[in-house]
């Protein structure tokens, strides 16, 4: 149901893309599970290796991950070209390298190829589309439909197929999924045991593989 979304050979393009024009940039190391603070508007960040998330927090310090951002993609676009700052927390999931586009940069690269605008388009809009499918998950699902519906859309937004099933490229732990999905660990635990004993997922060091995706659509509560 995401594929007419989430167009894998799109986003590979997308993010070289972005890892091209990202050499361009100052880089800068980020250990694994540190912030990542970026101040202003005047910058946008390319994700050259590593792995990060993008969470909002409640007053109470509930978490809500919003983003996953691998190699070759952005964030702080949405504040260079809109105004204003999201207010988001911005985590490194493993050592990761950022390079940073100032505005000079940033306009001299678009002077130069006005078509990088349709990449950075498309990180805005696929980022819009992630929220939505959030929200419509959350609504409508039950918490069987939730992990259900996580678990597909993760592998289309950051999967590929193989000879096992459908992998999820990134590894999860449950309750990093839990986070996605704003609801128990517990909860993802018992539905990630339900689907592997119904045989529609594999799980090992991490990593998901969807071997029955129709089936597993099947407990989506929404369309």
């Amino acid at each position: 149901m995401y594929d007419e979304y989430f167009d894998v050979a799109r986003q590979e393009k997308m993010r070289s893309t972005f890892l091209e024009i990202g050499k361009r940039g100052s880089m800068k190391k980020y250990p694994k599970n540190s912030l990542i603070e970026m101040k202003g508007r005047d910058v946008i960040c390319i994700v050259m290796s590593g792995n990060l998330k993008q969470s909002i927090y409640s007053m109470e310090g509930e978490e809500k991950i919003l983003y996953l951002l691998q190699g070759g993609e952005i964030f702080k676009e949405m504040d260079y070209f809109c105004g204003g700052e999201s207010k988001f927390v911005t985590k490194a999931l493993e050592d990761s390298i950022i390079s940073i586009l100032d505005e000079r940069t940033i306009e001299e690269i678009l002077l130069e190829n006005p078509r990088i605008y349709r990449d950075i388009i498309h990180s805005i809009t696929r980022k819009f589309r992630i929220v939505m499918f959030q929200m419509a998950n959350m609504a409508f699902s039950d918490s069987i439909g939730k992990v259900a519906d996580t678990l597909i859309r993760l592998y289309y937004q950051e999967g590929e197929e193989t000879g096992q099933g459908k992998k999820i490229n990134e590894r999860f732990t449950h309750e990093e999924i839990a986070k996605l999905i704003g609801c128990s660990r517990v909860t993802v635990t018992r539905a990630l045991n339900k689907f592997k004993d119904e045989g529609i997922i594999d799980t090992a060091n991490g990593e998901i593989i969807i071997r029955d995706i129709e089936n597993l659509e099947k407990y989506i509560k929404w369309k």
